[in-house]
């Protein structure tokens, strides 16, 4: 049910943009959809309005996604107001042709904040709709320094994809389509399929010749830690995640090159009403980070082998909604989720892995220094084109760089005074630079 008829609970204006109201809609079985339109969409409380949810496929070129506008996240997309009864599905009048069963809809990876992000997204949905700010307990998964990757459970075989697109032995990314097509493992997709439905397995690609500096790189071949699996058909419902490893590892095959990355640690709970009780599970999370970056456990237990590791991702288990299957809607679940890397590994210049509060950048110059590291072109040459440096991928790479400082800037931005429009064409500017004198190399 990727459209629906809701009704709206809620109006107010966005405390950030004149031009933008935060609308919350209830259905039965789904309430407190929070979703931002301009002016061109106006509604009142009382009115039942199609509402397009993340995932819903409008037409092939349009897919609605969970955006943040002005520090705060829209969950869909409101179509106009509608002759039906709250909660009627209206997909087959708003949605483009499901796609067949063979064919993989690219399912993109959550961009998961850091702690400071993260924490500044809740205030600005306390500010802004009252929404309470959470108690959560975490479990921490250690970060592996590869390239992210993505297996398709199809009826009759599997998908592959990267971070950025679907992939192919031809059109490929360090070796993922090609390894999955020439091993034959995958057979076990259409089992999961029968059994899961549509199903996608997110993990990490990882190993020799992927990235350099890290333990993993060490192991003598390439691997597929498998992370979470996300259930359901984004054309047609909300999807769901799986996270427990336990309830992974009954999913995924027995095979050498394919892992479930294990729970690290302890529960960590952070309530983030609570200023002191959140400094200190901050701490101890930093002690963490320190603890991986020094030697990754993950690796010195599974390939006995000691050397730096990037960081940890904390994934909510008390806090969020799970059904009876363990299972969480993706998307209120993502947003919850925050990473911690260690010093070598930060795309942003700040002091700590979990820091409460961004760095105050005064003024432009030292806003795109805080923001546009070598780390994250780095990361961004990683996943536009493979790691090699090559003229052709310098407007694939401006493009990437933008788009994820816009994304991952918002509490800089803020604390900072500044708006995107103003930082934009400085932040290409020094991804240019890099690349020129990378490329000269």
């Amino acid at each position: 049910m990727s459209v629906l008829a809701m009704t709206v609970v809620s109006v107010q204006d966005h405390p950030n943009a004149d031009v933008l109201r935060i609308y919350r809609f209830d259905a039965p079985g789904v309430a407190g959809l929070v979703v931002i339109a301009n002016e061109e969409h106006t509604y009142a409380v009382g009115d039942v309005v199609a509402v397009a949810r993340v995932g819903a496929e409008l037409d092939p070129r349009t897919t609605v996604r969970r955006v943040r506008m002005r520090g705060i996240d829209s969950f869909g997309t409101p179509l106009g107001l509608v002759d039906a009864r709250p909660g009627e599905d209206l997909t087959d009048r708003y949605c483009k042709r499901s796609p067949s069963a063979s064919e993989g809809v690219f399912a993109k990876w959550a961009s998961i904040e850091q702690l400071h992000g993260l924490r500044f997204e809740l205030q600005g949905r306390l500010e802004a709709t009252g929404e309470p700010l959470p108690r959560v307990t975490y479990r921490a998964k250690i970060k592996v320094d590869g390239t992210n990757a993505a297996v398709h459970a199809l009826p009759d075989g599997f998908a592959a994809q990267s971070r950025t697109r679907m992939l192919t032995p031809e059109e490929d990314n360090y070796g993922f389509a090609a390894w999955a097509h020439a091993t034959e493992q995958l057979d076990w997709c259409a089992s999961l399929h029968a059994r899961m439905g549509r199903a996608v397995v997110h993990g990490e690609w990882c190993g020799t010749g992927i990235q350099k500096r890290t333990a993993i790189s060490r192991v003598g071949r390439k691997v597929f830690a498998a992370f979470a699996v996300q259930l359901g058909d984004p054309s047609r419902e909300t999807t769901r995640l799986v996270v427990d490893p336990e309830r992974l590892r009954a999913l995924l095959p027995e095979h050498p090159d394919v892992f479930v990355l294990p729970w690290h640690g302890e529960p960590t709970v952070l309530d983030f009403a609570d200023a002191e009780g959140l400094r200190q599970a901050a701490q101890r999370i930093d002690a963490m980070v320190a603890e991986v970056e020094a030697t990754d456990p993950w690796v010195a237990e599974v390939f006995g082998l000691q050397g730096l590791g990037e960081g940890v991702v904390l994934y909510p288990v008390e806090g969020v909604e799970f059904d009876d299957e363990g299972t969480a809607d993706r998307d209120r679940y993502t947003a919850l989720m925050w990473k911690a890397k260690g010093e070598e590994h930060r795309v942003n210049e700040q002091k700590r892995p979990a820091q409460l509060d961004a760095e105050v950048a005064r003024g432009v110059e030292e806003f795109v220094a805080l923001m546009v590291t070598p780390a994250r072109l780095e990361q961004g040459l990683a996943q536009v084109a493979g790691g090699v440096m090559q003229m052709r991928h310098m407007g694939d790479l401006l493009k990437w760089v933008g788009q994820d400082v816009h994304e991952e800037s918002a509490a800089e931005l803020a604390a900072a005074g500044l708006e995107w429009k103003q930082v934009a064409k400085a932040v290409q500017k020094a991804a240019l630079q890099w690349f020129r004198a990378r490329a000269s190399e």
